[in-house]
């Protein structure tokens, strides 16, 4: 049985896309391990949101001229019916809300999705899937459809061409989802419900927010599974009903996939592939290109290679593309000039010193590692001729960098062209059904997907990574910045850097340097919104990454070791010795040492942070090194939130 948008309605709407959420094994009220104040709950959320509603309406001044429903009285006007007379379900709640100060309480399934329509202003409906006989179809009301009594309302017959959703020739609910018929009806029995969102594509990414609020709440609230697509007009339908355990499978293949992801191919297309390998009981190949270019592993590097470890632990298998052909042109993304070509010798030592760091991530024994001059460095020049066929300047020149510099007569070599025409060859050569990347390489690898196509090969799906921001919080994880995480650090001085990063990040680095399964981040998450102590939830990320990169013996010795010092205020057995010199003042003398150390960029730095109180000598505060009395070689001396060390004079 499918829910589907008929091809008249995208059509006649061809920027529509319809959010659905299906939730399945909906507990009823006094169900066993239902929850007991699931109406409550969501009643409140809705109060909320109608108080929030109704501070917005004050300050727009009128329901019909607020932004977000311009698009549906549009939409409406187009297909012939009245938008003043017979607004969207937002619209006609909204109103509803102006005129009265409330929205009437219809159960807590219905409450929750008018609390969604509200906070988003998007249309919400619902439909029992029980009671679904057939496909459910958004189309087109027919002469067929006008014979039946049941589908016409008193003082409202039910003309030919008006869009409905229908089951067969019974419609369920009128004008897309402002009226909803009597057959289309749902009770607090109901079990397995259909909540589609009407949105537009420039939208796109609130109606997907909106789902995901909407499964997320559904979970919560009445204790049942759920599943999130997005129907427009390249994918119009998906299955309700029962899954099978392969298709069980792939719905959980697909949360992990898409967790912390940024962008990334139609769902639909995702799962489609996913389905195919599975019944054709093959993995997919996923693609990474590595440039080979001063590698250094940290946690921002480490994002997309987690993805790939998430991926093989579930079946799939790796290719990692080292560059050395395209190292040799280097990736001009985000450059404002042509970068030096590498030589050889420099692109085959970097590529040997990333295949040393990424096997610390990604499992060898589900790689394959490949040099892209295997194929590249063979092409003839009439190969390298058709190639440059599949592309056009104008396409070339909606990349940012080359348009910016062609813009402002910046040197932009013919040669630069190329890169992202042989990345995409790559993924031809290995005949890719995946591809990964950050954020920075969207053209490059949507390249891939065009050049597949040109030579006949199913285009590959895409994972758009997002970058993660340093220990700071702000910038991007860079070493030049002193704000990253190395991987091959100490156990003890990973957990203490990822004890340092700002409450707002703890999900995100969850999502992206974990392997914690998306349903728990969303225990995290609830957790954190009912108010558990950041800090608490921290530590257990900062033993988690830990753990991943040194074991679990050396992430628990870590964390020891964390409130030892930084709550119980104990000298660490392993904490650094500084041994002063003999000559100079004393203040010179602890100066040079803490400098020697590399921790501090400066001793001016060094004077200011004892000055303003930040140095500590034997727990305590001292404005004036000079004046410190050295007690044998158990002096501790603290410079900050962070640095201690043990004195020996």
């Amino acid at each position: 049985m499918l829910f589907q948008v008929s091809a008249e309605i995208f059509g006649n709407i061809p920027n529509l896309c319809v959010g659905v959420v299906i939730a399945e094994g909906v507990k009823k009220k006094g169900a066993a391990e239902g929850p007991e104040d699931t109406g409550a709950h969501v009643a409140e959320l809705l109060k909320r949101q109608s108080a929030l509603a109704r501070q917005e309406l004050a300050q727009a001044g009128s329901v019909r001229q607020l932004p977000c429903l311009v698009p549906y009285q549009k939409a409406m006007k187009d297909l012939g019916i009245h938008p003043s007379r017979f607004p969207c379900s937002t619209e006609a709640l909204l109103t509803r809300l102006d005129k009265t100060g409330n929205i009437p309480d219809l159960g807590p399934a219905v409450n929750l999705g008018n609390y969604i329509s509200l906070k988003y202003k998007l249309p919400v409906g619902i439909h029992d899937i029980g009671r679904l006989e057939a496909d459910l179809q958004v189309r087109f009301s027919t002469e067929e459809d006008t014979v039946y009594p049941q589908n016409h309302l008193e003082n409202d017959a039910l003309p030919a061409g008006e869009p409905v959703y229908a089951v067969g020739s019974s419609v369920r609910t009128r004008r897309w989802i402002w009226r909803q018929m009597e057959s289309g009806r749902v009770t607090e029995e109901a079990s397995d419900l259909l909540f589609p969102i009407d949105g537009f594509t420039e939208r796109k990414e609130e109606v997907l927010k909106a789902c995901e609020e909407l499964a997320n709440l559904l979970e919560q609230d009445f204790a049942c599974s759920t599943r999130i697509e997005l129907l427009d007009s390249e994918h119009p339908a998906v299955k309700l009903g029962q899954l099978d355990e392969q298709e069980k499978e792939v719905e959980n293949t697909l949360k992990i996939l898409l967790k912390g992801v940024a962008e990334h191919t139609a769902v639909s297309d995702i799962r489609a592939r996913l389905l195919k390998a599975r019944r054709e009981s093959r993995p997919l190949t996923v693609k990474l290109g590595l440039d080979p270019s001063a590698p250094d592993i940290h946690l921002g590097h480490s994002v997309v290679l987690r993805k790939i470890r998430q991926l093989q632990d579930l079946g799939q298998r790796a290719v990692i593309i080292i560059g050395d052909y395209t190292g040799r042109i280097g990736d001009p993304s985000g450059k404002s000039k042509t970068r030096r070509p590498m030589t050889e010798e420099e692109v085959l030592r970097n590529a040997q010193t990333y295949q040393d760091q990424i096997f610390k991530i990604i499992d060898p024994e589900k790689t394959e590692v490949r040099f892209n001059s295997e194929w590249l460095g063979k092409l003839l020049f009439s190969d390298v001729i058709l190639l440059a066929s599949k592309c056009t300047v104008a396409r070339m020149l909606e990349r940012d960098d080359f348009s910016n510099r062609y813009a402002n007569h910046l040197p932009l070599s013919v040669h630069e062209f190329f890169y992202p025409l042989m990345q995409a060859y790559d993924s031809v050569a290995v005949k890719a059904d995946i591809e990964l990347g950050g954020t920075d390489q969207t053209f490059n690898i949507l390249m891939g997907r065009n050049i597949q196509k040109d030579y006949g090969q199913e285009p590959q799906l895409t994972l758009f990574m997002p970058l993660l921001e340093g220990i700071d919080g702000v910038e991007k994880m860079s070493k030049s910045l002193g704000n990253y995480i190395g991987i091959d650090e100490e156990p003890h001085v990973i957990y203490d850097k990822v004890m340092r990063i700002p409450d707002p990040l703890i999900l995100k680095y969850y999502n992206l340097c974990t392997d914690v399964h998306p349903d728990e981040v969303e225990k995290i998450a609830e957790r954190l919104e009912k108010g558990e102590n950041p800090r608490d939830v921290k530590m257990e990320l900062a033993f988690e990454i830990t753990r991943l990169y040194c074991g679990e013996p050396n992430a628990l010795e870590a964390r020891k070791r964390f409130i030892d010092v930084y709550q119980k205020n104990l000298v660490p057995d392993d904490v650094e010795i500084l041994h002063l010199g003999k000559e100079g003042s004393l203040e010179e003398r602890i100066l040079s040492a803490l400098m020697a150390t590399g921790k501090f960029k400066s001793k001016n730095e060094i004077r200011r942070l004892t000055q303003q109180g930040g140095v500590r000598w034997n727990e305590e505060r001292v404005t004036d090194l000079n004046r410190i009395l050295l007690e044998g070689n158990e002096n501790v001396l603290k410079a900050g939130k962070k640095q201690m060390f043990r004195i020996e004079g």
